[in-house]
C-alpha cells in the first residue's frame, strides 16, 4: 500500500463526513470515523434507533450506486478499496414502505414441488414447512432456465427462450425496465452472490464455469449493467454480482447487507447436477438449505423485517407442474398454505410492492402478490 493511496482514501472520505454531517443538523446517521487498512475501508456509522439508512459510493460525486442497506444503531461497514483510484462514500436517509424491510430470494433448481413433501431426502425443507408460508400452486413459465430467471428480473422473459446462453447483440437487452434498476433509481441497495463465480469477484463473468451457468445469473443480460458491448471489467457489474462463498456471511456479521439480495448456489447445491459424496439431488439442495439459511436468520438484517424466499426456477416435468415456494420470515403466516395460483411475475410483483417500485413490470401488473402468505404486509 503506497502512502499516495493511503492519503488519498482518507481525505476523500474525510471529505465525504464533512459534506454529510453539515447537510443536516438533525442527521439520522453520520460517519464517526474511517480507517483504511491492507485495502479494505472501514467505516463507523452511528445510526438513531428505528431509522433506515443507505451506503452510496461514486467515483465522480455525480453517479451513486447504493452498497448496503442498514437499520442497526451502529455498526462498521468494510469494503476493499484496494481497486479503486478513487472512491466518495455517503449515507442517505432511506423512508421504509412497510414492515418489510430486506429481502433474499434463493434459487433452487428444477424439482416439483410434490417431491418434497414427507420426503426424507428433504428433512430441512420439510422443517420449514410447519414454522412458515409456502404455495402449493407456484409454477414457472416451464423450460428451459433462462427465462424463468429473466423473469423473476424483467416480468417477463423478454423473448429469451432459445438455448444460446451468451450475452451479446442476439441476448441482451437495452431496456432499463427491470428489477435492479429501478432499486437503483430509488437508492435501494441490492446484490447478488453466485457460488463458484468465474474471477471469484475480480471480473464479470460473462462465461459458464465448473458449477456456475451463467443462465442462472439474469443481470448479466443487460447492457446497463455490463455495459454495451458486455465487458468483464464493467465496474457496476462487479460491484454488484459477488462470489458467495467469501463474502456473503461476512456481509451478513458485519451488517452490510443490501435491501435485495439474489442467491444463487452452485449447479450442484441447487439440485440441478448429481455431485458425490451424496449423489442425491433433492438430498445436495436440502443439505445447502440447512447450512445456508440459518446464518441468514442469525443476522440482525433478517431479524428486522427480513424474509427469504425460497423458490424453485422451473418443476423438472414437462407437465409444467407445480415448482414450490417457501416464505421464510417472522411476518410469514406460520403454517399456511394456499393453493393460489402464483408465477415468477407475482415473484416481481410482491419485491415491487415491497420497496414502492413502479411502474409494474410488464406482466406483474396482472400477477397476484404473495401477501396472502404473510401476516403483516409489506
Amino acid at each position: 500500500m503506497s502512502k499516495t493511496k493511503s492519503f488519498g482514501i482518507e481525505l476523500l472520505v474525510s471529505l465525504v463526513c464533512f459534506c454529510a454531517a453539515s447537510q443536516a443538523d438533525d442527521a439520522q446517521a453520520r460517519f464517526d470515523s474511517a480507517q483504511y487498512t491492507n485495502g479494505a475501508l472501514h467505516l463507523h456509522i452511528t445510526n438513531a434507533h428505528g431509522s433506515r439508512y443507505v451506503i452510496q459510493t461514486s467515483s465522480n460525486l455525480a453517479d451513486w450506486t447504493a452498497l448496503a442497506t442498514n437499520s442497526v444503531s451502529q455498526t462498521t461497514f468494510v469494503e476493499n478499496a484496494a481497486n479503486f483510484p478513487s472512491r466518495f462514500y455517503r449515507l442517505s436517509s432511506l423512508a421504509g414502505v412497510g414492515s418489510i424491510q430486506t429481502v433474499w430470494i434463493v434459487m433452487m433448481e428444477n424439482t416439483d414441488w410434490s417431491t418434497f413433501p414427507d420426503n426424507s431426502d428433504a428433512p430441512y425443507i420439510n422443517s420449514l414447512l410447519p414454522r412458515f408460508a409456502h404455495a402449493e400452486n407456484y409454477r414457472s413459465f416451464n423450460h428451459p432456465s433462462l427465462p424463468n430467471y429473466i423473469t423473476l428480473e424483467a416480468g417477463d422473459n423478454l423473448g429469451l427462450n432459445d438455448g444460446s446462453w451468451l450475452p451479446g447483440s442476439a441476448h441482451s437487452q437495452s431496456t432499463t425496465d427491470h428489477l435492479t434498476t429501478y432499486l437503483k433509481n430509488k437508492g435501494i441497495s441490492w446484490k447478488a452472490y453466485s457460488e463458484n463465480l468465474p474471477g471469484d469477484g475480480t471480473i464479470l463473468p460473462l462465461f459458464d464455469g465448473p458449477g456456475y451457468s451463467l443462465d442462472h445469473n439474469p443481470f448479466v443480460y443487460f447492457y446497463d449493467v455490463t455495459g454495451n458491448p458486455p465487458a468483464t471489467n464493467s465496474s457496476y457489474g462487479i460491484a454488484h454480482l459477488r462470489p458467495l462463498e467469501t463474502e456473503f456471511a461476512r456481509d451478513l456479521t458485519n451488517s452490510n447487507v443490501a435491501s435485495y439480495n439474489f442467491i444463487v448456489p452452485n449447479d450442484y447445491d441447487q439440485g440441478e447436477k448429481l455431485a458425490p459424496p451424496l449423489n442425491n439431488r433433492v438430498r445436495q439442495a436440502d443439505t445447502w438449505l440447512a447450512r445456508e439459511i440459518p446464518v441468514i436468520m442469525a443476522s440482525r438484517a433478517y431479524t428486522n423485517g427480513g424474509v427469504i424466499f425460497i423458490l424453485w426456477d422451473e418443476g423438472v416435468s414437462s407437465a409444467n407442474n407445480p415448482s414450490g415456494l417457501i416464505v421464510v420470515s417472522s411476518l410469514a403466516r406460520a403454517g399456511y398454505s394456499n393453493s393460489v395460483g402464483y408465477t415468477h411475475a407475482s415473484m416481481v410483483r410482491t419485491v415491487q410492492e415491497i420497496f414502492g417500485l413502479s411502474p409494474w413490470l410488464r406482466q406483474a401488473a396482472t400477477a397476484s402478490n404473495l401477501s396472502d402468505l404473510f401476516t403483516v404486509y409489506p
